[in-house]
């Protein structure tokens, strides 16, 4: 009988749906068996016969076979399988997606999603479980002939979602349901079909809610017509179908939301397509494994169970970064979402995607290669190199065990167009020419799997040049020997990697003194150094050992003033000790200054010899004998230069 606008209540979408859940998710496992990774369900007999009679009884509570929103044909048989190609459609329950969820994705976007997973190798570690490769057969938003099965305003049950995408896939009751494709144009369902339904923003789900349940896989069937030796014979065609209630993503920005919604949505899908109808394809070891229970006991069984019954062991709930596996007969193994590349524009360059569970490798799939960049020497944190500097990319294979194809790379300067991409085996090795500055490094590496990872850039710094020394004092001057110089010089290198070391020398020694020479150090001319000509060095390496020295010349001379100085600062250091001996040496310096201002070099000369005589006669007695002779040559000095 045709009833347009049946719902069936909540109660029974209720009883209904715990019986699903529960028939499909039995488990009752030997106690403290070791995990066998190996095992599924496909040849498993009893849990094929189990769920085939629960979902018949399932669908036959709920009115599917004679409503013909929902027709399909009693019994359903469920057997074990797998997705050997999947063909994925999506849909959404929605008559204007992107009207009405603006926070989430496109419906183009998720489509460009759907086509960018299938065309990547992200199914290629599902093929030791028998998927093979997967294709995207279009999308469609809910239509307006099984409007009466939609969920109410925004909640959505599990029964209430059955019925919906079982109308979507099969609602054509004339001239016989199955006959034809569904009026919809939603592709008919095969063995191969997995529906992946995008709920609103504004829906979310009774059954468990985002805490509990988040998205999820069922399975479903629809009416069919085999024709075998041209007789028509009626059947029901099982399909799978994946819920994302997009309500779950939370996130501050439209980035954000996308990849929590395709992590979800390749959670379900690759567990849809390695165990299609719940419980019966590949699983972490047998969900039912012992057989001894008649089916009703199981089936009560099982309803006291539900909890423990999600938690049995799908190949990405296996890998999942918040699972809570703890075996047997399933271990946790908590892997981070993985990035993928794509090169549709709607994507921005990349989605992630959730990984699952490989047995060949005991490790999470899918196996993106890793590239990293190292640096020879010289280099220096975070990433100044010289143009001798050998820059490295290697990559890791990341558990595929079947290495690494190639590395891709590019190098240019910062903010300038990004030339072609260079590819060449592992490792990729490169110096970096031109102007200082920074450059950018776009890498990926391509896996022997075929596995490609998602580019990503490093920057370098090219220093090339020494750091720029700065010399203050000494200067290219003369100095009066009684004068004390303070050293005063720098060296910076700017944008570049740093000063490491700077060092500097007078006449070729690094000390003076017993003291260095570092910038500030006062030096007294007097006691320190000799009269004529001094160079002071100072040289400098930058962090990448790029190297830069200057020199300076400067000359010690005496004036008559200078020599005048000479006294006072021995006579206040104690020096010249005799009483009056300062104040007589003073007079002759006074007159021979005199004399020199005038031009009288003879009369300068012959009182400058009468300084000396003074200082020979006390030198060890009434003059420290080192103060003693360097007066005497500053005197000397100064005869020898009058003009």
């Amino acid at each position: 009988m045709y009833t347009p606008h049946y719902r069936p209540s909540r109660r029974v979408v209720k009883s209904i749906a715990a019986l699903l859940i529960g028939a499909s998710l039995a488990t009752a496992t030997h106690a403290g068996a070791p995990p066998n990774l190996l095992d599924d369900n496909r040849d498993n007999l009893v849990i094929a016969a189990t769920e085939s009679v629960a979902f018949t009884l399932a669908l036959s509570t709920a009115q599917f076979f004679i409503n013909p929103l929902t027709f399909t044909y009693a019994p359903v048989l469920v057997g074990g399988r797998v997705l050997r190609h999947p063909e994925i459609h999506n849909l959404y329950l929605d008559d204007d997606w992107d009207g009405n969820n603006p926070d989430a994705p496109t419906r183009a976007q998720l489509d460009a999603f759907t086509k960018e997973l299938v065309g990547s190798g992200y199914f290629d570690a599902a093929g030791q479980y028998g998927v093979g490769k997967a294709s995207f057969n279009g999308s469609h938003e809910r239509s307006v002939l099984c409007a009466p099965l939609q969920p109410i305003a925004g909640n959505a049950e599990m029964v209430e979602l059955l019925a919906w995408v079982s109308c979507e896939v099969g609602f054509n009751p004339l001239p016989v349901p199955g006959t034809f494709p569904a009026l919809t144009g939603v592709p008919k369902s095969n063995d191969d079909s997995l529906y992946v339904i995008y709920l609103p923003r504004s829906v979310t789900i009774v059954d468990g809610g985002c805490d509990q349940l988040s998205a999820y896989h069922f399975f479903g069937a629809a009416p069919d017509i085999d024709f075998k030796f041209i007789v028509p014979v009626p059947r029901s065609q099982t399909f799978a179908f994946a819920v994302i209630p997009t309500a779950c993503a939370k996130g501050s920005t439209p980035q954000e939301i996308r990849d929590k919604i395709t992590r979800a949505a390749s959670h379900e899908i690759i567990e849809a397509a390695t165990d299609p109808l719940v419980g019966t394809g590949w699983l972490n070891n047998s969900i039912i494994t012992d057989s001894d229970d008649g089916f009703f006991d199981t089936l009560i069984h099982s309803f006291s169970n539900i909890s423990t019954d999600l938690k049995a062991g799908e190949s990405a709930d296996i890998c999942d970064i918040n699972g809570t596996l703890t075996g047997p007969p399933s271990f946790q193994h908590p892997t981070r979402p993985v990035e993928m590349p794509a090169s549709d524009p709607l994507l921005n360059g990349s989605y992630f995607v959730a990984p699952y569970w490989s047995n060949q490798q005991g490790d999470c799939a899918p196996f993106v290669p890793k590239s990293t960049l190292t640096f020879g020497t010289p280099a220096a944190p975070p990433s100044f190199v010289t143009s001798a500097t050998t820059v490295t990319i290697n990559a890791t294979d990341s558990g595929s065990g079947k290495g690494i194809e190639s590395i891709s790379f590019r190098v240019y300067p910062e903010g300038t167009g990004a030339p072609a991409f260079a590819t060449v085996p592992p490792p990729a090795t490169f110096t970096v020419t031109g102007a200082d500055g920074r450059y950018t490094v776009d890498m990926f590496a391509t896996g022997g799997n075929g596995m490609v990872e998602v580019t990503h850039s490093s920057t370098v710094i090219l220093d090339n040049t020494a750091p720029v020394i700065a010399i203050v004092q000494p200067a290219a001057i003369e100095y009066p020997h009684s004068a004390v110089l303070t050293l005063d010089y720098s060296a910076g290198d700017g944008a570049g990697s740093g000063v490491a070391t700077t060092t500097a020398s007078l006449d070729g020694s690094g000390t003076l003194n017993g003291h260095g020479l570092p910038s500030g150090q006062a030096i007294s001319l007097l006691t320190e150094l000799a009269l004529g000509s001094h160079t002071f060095r100072v040289d400098s390496v930058d962090r990448v050992t790029n190297a830069a020295n200057t020199t300076v010349s400067f000359t010690i001379v005496v004036t008559a003033e200078s020599i005048k100085e000479d006294v006072s600062i021995f006579t206040a250091a104690g020096k010249i000790k005799a009483p009056g001996l300062p104040t007589a040496l003073l007079a002759k310096l006074i007159a021979a200054a005199s004399a020199r201002a005038d031009g009288k070099c003879t009369q300068a000369a012959n009182l400058y010899e009468a300084f000396i005589r003074d200082l020979e006669a006390q030198s060890g007695k009434g003059v420290d004998p080192v103060a003693a002779a360097i007066m005497i040559a500053d005197a000397r000095f100064l005869i020898a230069h009058c003009q």
